[in-house]
């Protein structure tokens, strides 16, 4: 998984960042394609915690990269990535 901080660096056009993040989503289903959601929420975590870690990972990245996901998401799975944010923050 490529680090949060390279899917939010900031866009002057939105279709570039609707473009950016369709990558980006096609590039993390064909990673975790038949990963159950204990692997990818574990893969998750602990680029996370790497970011913590290394200095490159904020709330506000955690919160721009959700922001700009949620949009793909239903209502169950938004509720789901709610809760995923609410992990990374801990971390």
């Amino acid at each position: 998984m490529q680090d949060f901080r390279s899917f939010n660096k900031p866009n002057d056009g939105e279709s570039g960042k609707s473009d950016s993040l369709q990558s980006l989503v096609s590039s993390l289903l064909k990673q975790y394609n038949g990963k159950n959601e204990n692997e990818i929420l574990a893969a998750i975590l602990k680029e996370a915690k790497k970011g913590r870690e290394n200095g490159t990972l904020k709330n506000e990245d955690i919160d721009r990269f959700a922001t700009m996901l949620a949009p793909f998401l239903d209502a169950r799975q938004k509720e789901k990535l709610k809760e995923v944010v609410e992990k990374l923050k801990r971390t």
